[in-house]
């Protein structure tokens, strides 16, 4: 009974320490250090999600236009727990932003507006050593597109995302469950 019981303690302590990630949710790179796309990822935490967010104060929005783009942020499970625990993303996080082109003619809805199928396009922001002077790339996917490769670390999303992002180039603040577990942690 005793190695009953510490078998099944060690189990246990086995299951809550540190996991390697599934295979299937990590960065894939090819000998030209592309990003293979990432599949599945609809399964991953969505983490944020906004309706004609734009960067760029010289966009205004026209009368009688719809409200701009949908953008649905998504990360892996184990790099969101992992994340939750120490307030730091781990190395292999990825975020899969999917823009999707705004729409509103479905029944029985009398106005509003939802996103459109397929998706219009699709970024990853990747925490990989290397990949630039921050630790992360991002790379550009278009509608079937199975490989990309890093946007040049010259592009103004790099310093951007170094000088706006709440935290380690990631823009938690619009992300209400990372704002939370920031709020909380700096208790």
């Amino acid at each position: 009974m005793r190695f009953f019981v510490i078998g099944t303690c060690a189990v246990a302590l086995l299951l809550q320490g540190p996991q390697a990630p599934p295979p299937d949710q990590t960065p894939v790179f090819n000998a030209q250090n592309q990003l293979k796309r990432p599949s599945g990822y609809e399964e991953w935490v969505m983490v944020g999600a906004s309706t004609g967010l734009s960067y760029n104060p010289q966009i205004n929005a026209q009368p009688g236009a719809g409200p701009g783009m949908f953008h649905q942020v998504y990360l892996q499970p184990w790099a969101y727990r992992h994340f939750k625990q120490t307030g730091q993303f781990p190395e292999g996080a990825m975020f899969v932003l999917a823009f999707y082109e705004s729409v509103r003619d479905a029944a029985p809805a009398k106005q509003g507006y939802y996103p459109a199928d397929p998706i219009a396009s699709f970024e990853v922001h990747v925490k990989h050593k290397g990949l630039s002077e921050s630790g992360w790339g991002f790379y550009g996917f278009d509608e079937g597109q199975e490989q990309a490769g890093m946007v040049p670390a010259t592009a103004a999303c790099y310093s951007c995302h170094a000088s706006e992002a709440k935290t380690d180039n990631v823009f938690t603040q619009f992300y209400p469950a990372m704002r939370a577990l920031l709020k909380r942690n700096e208790r």
